[in-house]
């Protein structure tokens, strides 16, 4: 099991070389079910990211169609699946929970629609974000925090 959560953070963790030790995704003493609730929520963020990008670039082959029927269907089309995307995205995290209760299993462990937000959020500002107005620097092999201070510019 370590050695998975080992694996993944040598795939993540050189996106996050500016970022402090508190902001990995996979930490070390990781149990099994923050693990799950971290799969789950990588999956929900990249289908977010991978429909906002379908989005944004068949729309924009759609405004550069020239308004041609060949051009405009599968535009059109994309566009619609990858919003379906994005509605079945948010109402499965919504739904799992209630389906696994109804089932008698105990999903809310891994599975609160709450918690899958929250960790998307975190995944998210650790990989595209500096999480604040600080920065990190290495000193005598200890990370020390900066605050970055712009108020005399």
């Amino acid at each position: 099991m370590f050695e998975v959560v080992n694996a993944a953070n040598d795939l993540v963790n050189p996106f996050l070389e500016n970022q402090s030790w508190n902001c990995q995704i996979f930490p070390e003493g990781m149990n099994v079910w923050d693990f799950i609730l971290t799969i789950i929520s990588l999956f929900v963020l990249i289908s977010w990211i991978l429909s906002i990008i379908f989005i944004l670039w068949w729309g924009l082959l759609l405004i550069l169609s020239g308004w041609k029927d060949d051009k405009i269907k599968p535009a059109i089309n994309t566009i619609r699946y990858a919003v379906i995307g994005l509605i079945v995205t948010v109402v499965s995290i919504f739904i799992f929970p209630i389906l696994g209760g109804l089932l008698g299993i105990n999903v809310e462990q891994y599975a609160n629609p709450w918690a899958i937000i929250d960790k998307s959020k975190f995944i998210g500002q650790c990989v595209f974000t500096e999480t604040d107005n600080t920065y990190w620097t290495n000193t005598n092999s200890t990370w020390i925090n900066t605050e970055v201070d712009f108020t005399d510019l």
